[in-house]
């Protein structure tokens, strides 16, 4: 149920992605808590394609991401976490979340020295939905729509194990490419080293040709906090 404080926050959705079949985003909300926990216990998928989640992925687990994306959009007015559903109020199929990069890692224009506004993101779909185009679909529709247009990014940045080819393709069919083919992370849930790529998306063609490309993405991806499991 959205109350009067959400209705003053942006890009809570719902979205629209798809009629047919029906595909939608919006915020995530602690009534999702019992299905999040859910789908990403089905299997290992989730837990093998990212640094962070945990197996099995306990209550205590999605309420805290849960609660910390609803405290995060009450803060700053803006939403970043949204639910990916097949009707408009339904259950949570998978997710694609964002977050901006803060004030002290600002990247300029190469040209005009304004400061470039950064997001990276990160999705996953249920076991139970794979191959039915629900992650591409979100991906696209959070990045060129949401991202880029709604709230004026110019660079939009995801992160892939390497191996990880159903991911690589999602991060691709939003838009991005890849910068990055090889990075050693160490990844503390697995208190081991793994080998990350990452893509880029650009708004603005001039920003994209002029960037140094591959720097400024390994200043954040050596950040192993990045990474802390949760």
């Amino acid at each position: 149920m959205t109350n009067t404080q959400d209705t003053q926050i942006k890009s809570m959705g719902p979205y629209l992605v798809r009629e047919n079949p029906p595909h939608y985003l919006s915020a995530v909300e602690m009534s999702d808590v019992p299905e999040f926990v859910r789908i990403a216990n089905i299997n290992k998928d989730i837990y093998n394609g990212s640094a962070t989640f945990l197996f099995p992925f306990l209550e205590a687990h999605a309420q805290s991401r849960i609660k910390k994306s609803i405290a995060n959009r009450t803060a700053a007015g803006v939403n970043m976490h949204w639910a990916v559903r097949a009707s408009p109020t339904g259950p949570m199929i998978g997710w694609v979340h964002a977050y901006l990069r803060d004030a002290s890692e600002l990247e300029v224009h190469p040209k005009t020295g304004a400061p470039l506004k950064i997001a990276e993101i990160g999705y996953g779909v249920s076991p139970e939905c794979i191959g039915k185009g629900y992650g591409s679909r979100s991906a696209r529709y959070v990045v060129q729509e949401i991202l880029f247009k709604e709230m004026g990014c110019d660079i939009v940045r995801g992160e892939s194990y390497v191996e990880n080819i159903g991911s690589r393709r999602i991060l691709e069919s939003s838009g991005m490419k890849c910068e990055v083919e090889e990075n050693t992370v160490y990844i503390p849930k697995l208190d081991q080293d793994r080998l990350t790529c990452w893509y880029s998306g650009y708004k603005d063609s001039e920003v994209e040709a002029a960037m140094d490309k591959a720097q400024p993405i390994k200043n954040k991806i050596n950040n192993v906090a990045h990474y802390q499991a949760n």
